[in-house]
């Protein structure tokens, strides 16, 4: 604050200073008798009665002038104040000497005075309230009809419709306290407003509208008794209501702004005086009332008619603005909030005697097709997944969007079996395929169940406990779990474990192993599968069920998939350039299918890393396959066009079919284990082999037997014409370093057995001719291995 400001606000503070002095001394010495104003002989003593008026005026303009905030709301009542010092003056130095009219000029004075106040309060409320409602002009207005009607019907009452002067003049009187009233009630009714705290401005101009109210009061009755003498307490009383408005224009105004919006207590105004002046018509009906007082009496319920019209229609917004806030806008189910509120009252409706379950149901891989395909068809399968689930709830169960890809249901009346019951319908209804735009879907979801009072009696926790079992299901693929004591603990591991894989990528904790994949026709291997290890910070070498379906379900794998790819391709160059032909395999997630700029990543990587296209193979689930057909065969499309062969991992456990397989871009099968591992003492598993090599082969796809674990079992698969073997009887997973001196000693005494310089006889599967041993040292000349 500058000295100049800092100066001019003591000026101004002394100032009040002296004009509230000086009324409280003009109201002490009238009071006591020591000024007889109703003589009025001095003519200084008249002017300091006046001037109190022309000085509250001139100190709110100040306010108005020199300070930014309210310049309006001070402006208006500084002219008001000055307006009725105006109508003060004129009634003291003219009507006292003569005789006029009434109403006279005075009247008007001060009828604007009270007209002004009005607006002040109002502009002054709009600057307080942050949602301000411009129905305050309207009750503003039906106050000052109702006023008038009540002033006109009262006076006619005491005096009779046959005396028009004294009806106008006794009128006149009967408005000045009713206008009181009514400023009064619009200042309570900011009291209210500004939650019963107001700050000292309308504490000051409460204590003056009270004041001239208890003032005007006095004169009316005097007036109607034809007992009124200027002078006594009443001239006490509008001293000092004039002096208050001064001192309340220079208090500090409030630095927030109040929330509240107009409530109950602003309807008193209009319910008031439309309540008078229809009580007035019903008067008028027996006692002939002056046409004056029946015009205004009308308009005052007219205009409150249209206040109750804007009434009605905030209230209305109100409810579906309440409605809005506790309903999803997606869907049209409840939200979150809204759920809430219904689960406290199914908690308390029986204090415990009721039993009900809740459903937590969370979509997987939802993150992947929103962030591949767009919000939009987020959103359009997000609206058809809860129309699914709706029609597999019961009447009375209600079902929620608690957020994300994130459901809720509260199944009433529900134990553990019924609530198992809805979910494994909700999951039947969801097996269907999906279709967005004209493209099919698959989702698979997993529910979470908890039941009250069962696992727990608060509400909130209840819906904890669900969630925590959803996360269970997840982990464990069961697809539906209920929560289980304990399991708590398990999710904030599991919670820490997700935090840490985040931090962790990107950082060098990513460890490769390498599992062999074998010729069978020539016993030499051609390529190897890269699977990802996590060096966690203190739990060590972390394995990939450990952490991966966590990285599905956050949203990691595409990060995550990336980074294995590079350090893949890293791993082959190094192996290319020691003279080892090997090619890598590396496992995509289903994000990397949907993406279109995937190619292109996998394009730089091959650049950046100096490896040809013929050395990657990428493995893709059929699961993932199966996602999105349309984008699937466009995004593999493009890795094909470059040179990279495409794989079906977990072959025979997903929806696929070779009728599919044909119509996409696809090289190698690779056969699940559990068809594998079963092939020395199952027929049926031996039949369903031999028949998916023969129906693979039909389309020029190649074969890759995963799960091999036995030489019988490699050995049928050689007959049954099996391309390439991968298990633990040929070698664990392992890392380079371990597994590079492995690939040079099979490719080598491969190569050196089938020329007969061994030490032993070449087995079955050691056998080669010279053709398979053209080009490269151990790369064989026969084209459809996993990298040629």
């Amino acid at each position: 604050m500058s000295v100049h400001t800092a100066r001019r606000l003591r000026l101004i503070g002394a100032g009040q200073v002296v004009l509230l002095v000086a009324a409280v001394f003009f109201a002490v010495t009238t009071l006591v008798g020591l000024r007889d104003v109703s003589s009025i002989v001095n003519q200084a003593d008249r002017w300091l009665g006046n001037s109190f008026s022309i000085a509250a005026g001139g100190f709110c303009m100040l306010r108005a002038i020199l300070v930014r905030g309210e310049r309006l709301a001070w402006a208006v009542l500084g002219t008001g104040l000055l307006s009725y010092g105006a109508g003060s003056i004129y009634f003291t130095e003219i009507m006292n000497h003569a005789d006029a009219p009434s109403p006279s000029p005075a009247d008007i004075g001060w009828l604007v005075f009270y007209a002004t106040t009005c607006i002040s309060v109002i502009l002054l409320l709009r600057g307080r309230v942050t949602r301000f409602h411009p129905s305050l002009w309207l009750d503003a207005l039906v106050g000052g009809l109702g006023v008038a009607a009540l002033a006109s019907g009262l006076a006619a009452v005491v005096i009779g419709v046959d005396n028009p002067a004294g009806l106008s003049v006794l009128g006149l009187n009967i408005a000045y306290p009713l206008a009181d009233l009514m400023l009064l009630v619009l200042v309570a009714s900011a009291f209210g407003l500004r939650g019963w705290r107001p700050e000292k401005a309308w504490w000051l101009l409460g204590i003056s509208l009270a004041g001239f109210a208890v003032a005007d009061t006095i004169v009316t009755g005097a007036m109607a008794g034809g007992t009124y003498t200027p002078g006594g307490p009443v001239e006490a009383l509008w001293a000092l209501a004039l002096v208050l408005p001064a001192c309340a224009a220079w208090q500090r105004a409030p630095r927030e702004m109040s929330d509240r919006v107009a409530g109950w207590e602003m309807l008193f105004i209009p319910f008031f005086f439309a309540v008078s002046a229809l009580t007035l018509l019903v008067v008028g009906a027996f006692i002939r009332l002056p046409p004056l007082t029946v015009v205004l009496a009308a308009g005052t319920i007219l205009s409150a008619i249209v206040r109750a019209g804007i009434t009605f229609t905030e209230v209305r917004q109100l409810v579906d603005s309440k409605m809005q806030a506790r309903t999803d806008e997606l869907t049209g189910f409840a939200n979150r909030r809204g759920f809430f509120e219904l689960l406290s009252e199914e908690e308390a409706r029986d204090c415990g005697a009721t039993r009900f379950a809740l459903l937590v149901l969370d979509l997987d891989r939802f993150k992947e097709i929103n962030d591949s395909l767009g919000h939009q068809v987020g959103d359009d399968l997000l609206k058809l997944v809860g129309r699914r689930i709706e029609t597999a709830l019961r009447p009375t169960d209600l079902l929620a969007r608690l957020g994300g890809d994130e459901f809720a249901v509260l199944l009433q009346d529900a134990d553990a079996t019924a609530a198992r019951a809805v979910a494994e319908r909700v999951l039947a209804a969801l097996d269907g395929p999906f279709d967005v735009d004209g493209v099919s879907f698959h989702v698979d979801a997993s529910i979470g169940v908890a039941v009250y009072p069962d696992h727990a009696v608060a509400g909130n926790v209840l819906l904890q406990r669900a969630d925590i079992a959803m996360y269970a299901a997840k982990a464990a693929r069961t697809r539906i779990e209920h929560y289980r004591p304990g399991a708590d603990l398990h999710i904030l591991d599991r919670l820490d474990v997700i935090e840490t894989l985040r931090a962790g990528l990107g950082q060098d904790q990513l460890r490769l192993h390498y599992q062999m994949k074998v010729d069978l026709r020539t016993g030499i291997c051609h390529a190897v599968e890269a699977l990802v290890r996590w060096e966690h910070p203190t739990r060590g070498l972390l394995q990939p069920n450990e952490f991966l379906p966590m990285a599905e379900h956050t949203g990691l794998m595409r990060t995550l998939t990336l980074e294995v790819l590079g350090l893949a391709l890293d791993q082959c160059r190094q192996w290319w350039d020691a003279g080892l032909k090997i090619g890598v395999a590396v496992n995509l997630s289903a994000p990397n299918l949907l993406d279109k700029g995937f190619p292109a990543e996998v394009r730089d990587l091959l650049t950046a890393k100096g490896v040809p296209p013929r050395a990657l193979e990428l493995e893709i689930t059929e699961t993932a396959l199966m996602l999105d057909r349309i984008r699937t065969a466009a995004v593999l499309g493009s890795l094909r066009e470059m040179g990279v062969r495409i794989a079906v991992d977990d072959y025979g456990t997903g929806y696929s079919s070779l009728a599919y397989l044909r119509e996409l871009p696809v090289d190698v099968l690779k056969l699940d284990k559990s068809f594998v591992i079963h092939l020395d003492s199952d027929p049926l598993s031996a039949a369903i082999v031999q028949s998916t090599v023969g129906l693979a082969h039909s389309l020029a796809l190649r074969i890759v037997a995963e799960g091999v674990e036995t030489e019988t079992a490699m050995g049928r698969l050689a007959d049954y014409g099996c391309d390439f073997a991968q298990g633990f009887y040929l070698g664990a997973p392992q890392p380079a370093d371990k597994l590079t001196p492995l690939l040079w000693h099979r490719n080598n005494r491969r190569a050196y057995s089938s020329s007969g310089e061994g030490g032993y006889p070449p087995s079955r599967l050691e056998r080669v001719t010279a053709a398979d041993l053209m080009a490269d040292g151990a790369e064989p000349a026969r084209a459809g291995h996993p990298w040629t």
